[in-house]
């Protein structure tokens, strides 16, 4: 192969990022400009609906939509799992993170800059999955530079792109394709002397040998000498890579005889939950179109430049049920556009029951001739996809064509129930009873069965099942019972009331401040908690916003206003309504403060001797200047 020539690319065109704690005025700047809208809609589709915006849970799996958004108030809150929160606390709660971590993420969505504060004490320091982000980051741009600098390889893999894989260079920069030199000596030393860690390299998963040979300096590249495909997560984070292996791929690599090599699963790439091209998919298709679910890396990247909305990818042929659950809360179509081969076809009837179990229509599309898509769209462009798609197959006809041969809606009926009994455990393990009715239906049309012929061989083929189980299955596994689900609405004390109230009208937070004395609020409770922590500052009249207010709780009253901000309403929302609603309120808390003072006085006359004639009297006074000094609540006036 002759002389290995070294990439002139270097790693110094990224500045490391400083290890340090990050200040407290840049998390609230943070907190209070993330658009907690566009935050949610990564995760789930959102819809306007009035002031709020609502998805399907982004927690579980649901069919009605559960999960609110208040873009006023930068506040979420599940129903379904009674979660809420700010921006910080939806990443840490969908992702898994800690705070710090949770921050940087949400900084990296909307590009803002991180200040940090030097000299951390160590555990609010850069998270180690910063870090890992970080270095993704410098080995993408390294690799890509690679694929256009190199001087003895470089010319090779570019024509290998353009001629044999017939992409265009501009595929190749939009996705940010590179390759991995052979000589990989340069890579490991540039990120030490960037001052990234022996344990952050090692957990990268991008090098062989982190195991078992202690010095950094000796491990080699997994990928050496192949073309790499960032794999990039919902927020186009590169997390994990897969490598075509090339003719140049070393022989003494272990993995060489493997066509695709990928990252194996760290703490950042999970191969169950990750969807590759969903980051551009998601937003390349409209509402009503489907995602396009295709076998291979390349395959996505074909069709995305080929005009086709919606392409993604499994990574392999594994598709699992949190990869469903995620396309589901984004839409509840999906075309199976996997490979014609005898594979392919084995991973679309494995897909199939957990797509019916999810409630997504699932269309399967198989192309003429046995071609798979990337084949086909190198030399067709998007022009004929609406014919393709008119022509795709529906669940039940796909899976009653896969199993049963051709010709065989001929043969009798009792051989034609016989070859459905391979139907049956698939369609068993789409779980809800209606998805099942429908499924038999549409499988008997298929196949030339009456639909009450199917429904009694089905039930047959479940009793046989059930008889061959031992005991202990047959009442399956045990669910957890349901998370019951707030209500909305029906808010009963004068501190929830007030709350709700001031989240929609925050211009009355100074006034409704400084007519109401705080010692009326009660604070037994959280609602109260949070109701004094938000006036304590209006009170002497410092307020400077209503998401400022919110940034300055704790986590626990951050919550609590979440929860509230997510009820139903009660007031009206029209100016002449507005005023009269606040002062209804404040005389709500007027009516129980004089109430209280009027029991204790009430107590303190009951436990008094009737011949304690000085004292009754004196108490009757208190009271009658109670109710002089009480007579008139607090109000606001029209400005």
């Amino acid at each position: 192969m002759g002389i290995i020539y070294v990439c002139p690319a270097s790693l110094d065109r990224h500045p490391l990022t400083a290890v340090a704690r990050i200040s407290r005025k840049s998390i609230d700047e943070l907190r209070q400009r993330a658009d907690i809208v566009a935050l949610a809609g990564d995760y789930t589709q959102m819809k306007q609906r009035g002031r709020d915006w609502w998805g399907l849970s982004p927690f579980k799996s649901e069919k009605s939509p559960s999960f609110k958004v208040n873009p006023e108030t930068g506040l979420w809150y599940c129903f379904s799992t009674q979660q809420g929160g700010d921006a910080f606390k939806l990443v840490m709660t969908r992702e898994g993170l800690d705070f710090p971590e949770s921050i940087e993420r949400v900084a990296t969505r909307f590009g803002f800059k991180l200040d940090y504060e030097t000299g951390g004490d160590g555990k609010n320091e850069k998270s180690f999955r910063g870090q890992l982000l970080e270095i993704h980051e410098l080995v993408t741009d390294y690799w890509r530079r690679c694929f256009l600098e190199d001087p003895v390889h470089g010319e090779w893999i570019r024509d290998y792109w353009t001629q044999k894989r017939k992409f265009s260079l501009e595929v190749a920069d939009d996705f940010g394709i590179g390759f991995a030199p052979v000589d990989d000596s340069k890579l490991i030393p540039g990120l030490l002397a960037k001052g990234y860690g022996k344990d952050a390299l090692a957990q990268t998963g991008l090098f062989f040998g982190v195991d078992r040979v202690p010095d950094p300096l000796r491990w080699r590249c997994r990928f050496r000498g192949r073309l790499v495909i960032p794999i990039r997560d919902i927020q186009g984070r590169v997390i994990a890579f897969t490598a075509r292996t090339l003719d140049i791929t070393p022989q003494d690599d272990p993995s060489r005889e493997a066509k695709y090599v990928n990252s194996p699963e760290t703490e950042l790439f999970k191969k169950s939950r990750t969807v590759f091209n969903i980051d551009r998919a998601r937003m390349t298709r409209k509402d009503a179109e489907p995602f396009v679910l295709v076998e291979g890396q390349l395959d996505a990247i074909r069709c995305h430049s080929a005009g086709i909305p919606g392409a993604i990818a499994a990574q392999g042929t594994a598709v699992t049920e949190e990869h469903m659950q995620q396309l589901r809360r984004f839409t509840q179509r999906l075309i199976v556009f996997l490979d014609s081969d005898a594979a392919g076809q084995k991973a679309a009837l494995r897909l199939l029951p957990i797509g019916l179990r999810e409630g997504l229509d699932i269309r399967f599309l198989s192309l003429p001739g046995g071609k798979d898509p990337d084949e086909y769209f190198s030399t067709h462009d998007a022009a004929g996809w609406a014919g393709l798609v008119a022509g795709a197959r529906s669940a039940m006809q796909f899976c009653v064509q896969s199993l049963v041969p051709e010709g065989s809606v001929n043969l009798p009926l009792t051989s034609r129930l016989s070859l459905l009994e391979t139907i049956f455990p698939i369609v068993e393990q789409a779980g809800a009873e209606e998805i099942v009715r429908e499924a038999l239906n549409e499988a008997a049309r298929h196949a030339g069965i009456g639909i009450r012929e199917m429904h009694m061989a089905y039930e047959r083929h479940r009793a046989q099942s059930q008889a061959q189980r031992p005991a202990a299955q047959l009442s399956g596994p045990d669910d957890p019972p349901p998370t019951p689900v707030v209500k909305g609405g029906g808010l009963t004390t004068s501190e929830e009331d007030l709350i709700l109230f001031l989240l929609r009208h925050d211009s009355y937070f100074v006034p409704i401040a400084q007519s109401l004395p705080l010692e009326w609020i009660d604070q037994s409770g959280r609602s109260g908690q949070l109701l004094m922590a938000l006036l304590n500052e209006a009170s002497h009249g410092h307020f400077a916003g209503l998401r400022e207010a919110i940034s300055a709780l704790d986590d626990e009253l951050r919550t609590e206003a979440a929860r509230l901000s997510a009820e139903t309403y009660a007031g009206r929302d029209d100016e002449k309504d507005i005023l009269p609603r606040a002062n209804t309120i404040l005389k709500s808390f007027h009516g129980r403060h004089v109430q209280a003072l009027m029991r204790s006085l009430d107590a303190r006359i009951a436990s008094t001797s009737r011949d304690d004639i000085a004292t009754l009297n004196q108490l009757q006074s208190e009271k009658i200047a109670l109710r002089k000094s009480h007579a008139t609540p607090p109000s606001l006036t029209a400005a």
